[in-house]
């Protein structure tokens, strides 16, 4: 619910944002997405799930100098066609931008789960976490591609515990064709202060990309990664401590919408927190364990550009958890309206 002194909060984060940046361009940023996603899972591993709904973002984006920014404005994410909440969250964010990098803190916006693999971070991250808090660290250049971030979901306190999430992904181009690839994500609960168990999840591992770019077949990629885990202080948990992983994937798009891939992975004793629980060893409901695990994926993917930067995603999958056989879909269209609010020369210090 959207209460008057959140609202009255909100704004006068964006009328600070406002003047701080009035020595320089201010561009209000916009978008509607609206998402529909649903799995049909009965397995051990993980529970079928729908999500449904629309979410909006707008905030200010301010330059106060040469490489510094502000963001300030508003998250609004309606969930499902029967619950009348909607959830408000803000935008506030102090941004150092070059060329080449960008370091955010703050409001931190992921771009496809910072580039995470499933079985790292699950893919409804997208739609259900689509903004978070904490810092960023961004670097593309001819040398690196590197998404570094911190996550903090919630606060130590009396009542609760602290939750946080770190980690990120890098890409090292060796040629046109290959590229080494290097993945890392933790997931801590915990703090000492007020005693209470301290739990710590941590999945990492390095892969080798292939792109071929054939004219007469459009684009083709093979990614292989080489994963490993370690869980510790998970209560009552089965499992051995240390995990491994071998996880494959093969992409073919003949053109720019089209998208044909396929997925394959052998797991032994493998646990990420946050990643797909297709992957895992451990079942949803905590207590089920299958140490030597085996998962493949079929599916086909339409990504398309309408007009004015408007998307259009469409995606199904076929899913093969060990037996058993599954479906998914996920529509997705975003459209963004972003306005150039006023330009004013930056005034010069002595």
């Amino acid at each position: 619910m959207f209460h008057n002194k959140k609202a009255g909060w909100i704004l006068g984060c964006l009328w600070i944002v406002g003047g701080l940046a009035q020595a320089g361009d201010i561009d209000l940023m916009n978008q509607f997405t609206f998402y529909g996603d649903n799995t049909e899972f009965f397995e051990p591993f993980r529970v079928r799930e729908t999500i449904l709904g629309q979410q909006f973002k707008s905030y200010l984006d301010g330059a106060v100098g040469d490489h510094t920014f502000l963001w300030g404005g508003i998250f609004a994410d309606h969930r499902s066609a029967q619950d009348t909440a909607t959830e408000v969250q803000p935008i506030l964010s102090f941004i150092y931008r070059t060329d080449e990098s960008e370091g955010v803190l703050g409001t931190i916006q992921p771009v496809a789960r910072h580039g995470l693999i499933e079985p790292m971070e699950v893919t409804t991250l997208e739609l259900t976490r689509p903004i978070e808090y904490g810092l960023q660290w961004i670097q593309k250049d001819s040398f690196l591609h590197m998404d570094a971030f911190l996550d903090w979901q919630q606060l130590l306190s009396p009542a609760d515990r602290e939750v946080f999430d770190y980690g990120g992904s890098a890409i090292l181009p060796l040629d046109d064709l290959f590229a080494f690839e290097a993945q890392i994500h933790g997931y801590h609960i915990g703090g000492a202060m007020y005693g209470g168990l301290v739990r710590n999840n941590l999945a990492g591992g390095i892969g080798l990309k292939i792109q071929i770019h054939p004219r007469e077949l459009g684009k083709t990629y093979l990614e292989v990664y080489a994963l490993g885990s370690k869980d510790t202080n998970r209560p009552l948990y089965p499992g051995p401590t240390l995990g491994s992983g071998l996880y494959t994937k093969l992409s073919f798009s003949p053109d720019n919408a089209w998208e044909f891939f396929g997925l394959s992975w052998f797991g032994q004793d493998y646990m990420s927190e946050e990643g797909d629980s297709n992957y895992n060893s451990l079942g949803a409901d905590g207590v089920y364990y299958k140490s030597s695990r085996t998962y493949e994926e079929l599916g086909i993917r339409r990504f398309v550009q309408i007009e004015s930067g408007v998307t259009f995603d469409f995606e199904l999958r076929s899913h093969w958890i060990e037996d058993a056989w599954a479906n998914s879909f996920r529509i997705v269209a975003q459209v963004p309206f972003d306005l150039g609010v006023m330009t004013v020369p930056f005034k010069k210090t002595e």
